[in-house]
């Protein structure tokens, strides 16, 4: 089996900020306005976004082609998401409800990455502007 292919740098998802996202059916879904990364290893982990109000989509979930993002997610869904304010930190609760509704599973990806965290701990950070 082929091994998928790296996921984008910290530096491409800053590019990333003010671009379209769009979900199935070629629907626009709303505009990247962050990127959260993890608080320990700095890897990205949630594109942030007035993405029908301030939500998070999981950064594995999103991938760059025609000139804009593509999300593979119903419009409805995403206004369904959990919210936040966007220039906040994320504690484990939150991104595990974020990782329930984008039917990330327990043990896998990034929920399994937030075991053994305190449910008020904070797990996610805004990156700053450049």
């Amino acid at each position: 089996m082929a091994e998928p292919p790296p996921l984008p740098t910290l530096e491409d998802a800053r590019g990333w900020v003010g671009q379209r996202v769009d979900g199935m059916g070629g629907r626009a879904i709303g505009r990247v306005s962050g990127i959260h990364v993890d608080a320990t290893d700095g890897e990205p982990r949630w594109v942030i976004g007035p993405l029908s109000g301030h939500t998070a989509l999981p950064f594995e979930h999103v991938a760059e082609g025609a000139d804009r993002l593509w999300a593979a997610y119903e419009r409805d869904w995403v206004r369904e998401a959990p919210r936040f304010k966007p220039e906040e930190a994320l504690t484990a609760d939150q991104e595990l409800e974020l990782c329930a509704h984008w039917s990330i599973p327990d043990h896998r990806g990034r929920a399994a990455q937030l075991e053994g965290h305190g449910p008020n701990e904070v797990t996610a950070l805004a990156v700053p502007e450049a």
